[in-house]
């Protein structure tokens, strides 16, 4: 593990649709009181999404957070300069290392069309993730977590963590499926 800066910058009171003119062009995960939808961040600015409560929107190098309740608009990214200069500028992360991981999505991959892949299985559903995946795939949201050191008792934590991609997911090591 190496050292590694996460720079946080926040700005409060934005609709959903001033929070997303500041994300990066990528992926939006939209939460509603009646379903969750991944776009991309562009299908988020030039639409309006009823009853969108929380919005995080991602690439590779910066995730946005937006929550309605206060319009509380957060950027993080390893790279300064992406900060927006509206923004204020809050406490950076100074991580003793960082760990990239990911979420695996339910459902195996059944369609590839137009760049989107369709996830599907009989207990819960389908759901279209970007990214084209071979049938019968596994995909995963990636991340990375900002691991960081307790001054006071020396432990390790995860002070934050930052969404970054779809990718096939890889098999369990050593065991079976």
């Amino acid at each position: 593990m190496t050292g590694t800066t996460l720079h946080v910058a926040a700005c409060d009171g934005l609709t959903f649709t001033e929070a997303m003119e500041s994300a990066p062009d990528g992926f939006a995960l939209l939460t509603t009181p009646w379903r969750y939808a991944i776009v991309t961040t562009a299908e988020a600015r030039r639409s309006t999404f009823q009853g969108v409560f929380e919005a995080r929107a991602f690439d590779e190098h910066t995730e946005l957070r937006w929550l309605q309740d206060s319009g509380r608009t957060v950027l993080l990214t390893e790279d300064p300069t992406a900060l927006p200069p509206s923004f204020t500028p809050c406490d950076p992360v100074n991580a003793a290392g960082t760990v990239d991981g990911g979420y695996l999505l339910w459902g195996k991959a059944v369609m590839t069309s137009d760049g989107w892949t369709t996830l599907t299985t009989e207990r819960i559903g389908s759901l279209r993730v970007p990214g084209e995946f071979g049938r019968g795939d596994r995909v995963e949201l990636t991340t990375r977590e900002y691991i960081a050191h307790d001054s006071a008792h020396g432990n390790a934590y995860i002070a934050e963590e930052r969404l970054l991609s779809f990718e096939v997911s890889e098999p369990l090591r050593g065991g079976k499926v």
